[in-house]
């Protein structure tokens, strides 16, 4: 699997924070997750699990390219989990 930008990562988990979670959207400007609170990171892996239910695949249930950007940024919080 290919280096996930850290400028993709960003837009696009601010792009669904601002959406749908303004509350949360301070943490997109974060420059270090590792700080985040443990409760915060599973949040947000649950946000985005949401999104990627509903517009991670195609009409024959096949990942597209949003799906797979969006996992990418599942395991990038879900890496910071002890």
């Amino acid at each position: 699997m290919g280096k996930f930008n850290s400028d993709v990562k960003g837009v696009l988990l601010q792009r669904i924070l601002k959406e749908n979670w303004p509350e949360l959207l301070w943490i997109a400007n974060c420059k270090d997750f590792s700080l985040s609170e443990i409760e915060t990171i599973h949040e947000l892996r649950d946000i985005l699990a949401d999104e990627l239910i509903e517009k991670g695949f195609d009409e024959q249930d096949n990942i597209n390219d949003f799906g797979r950007n969006l996992e990418k940024l599942i395991d990038v919080f879900g890496d910071l989990l002890p």
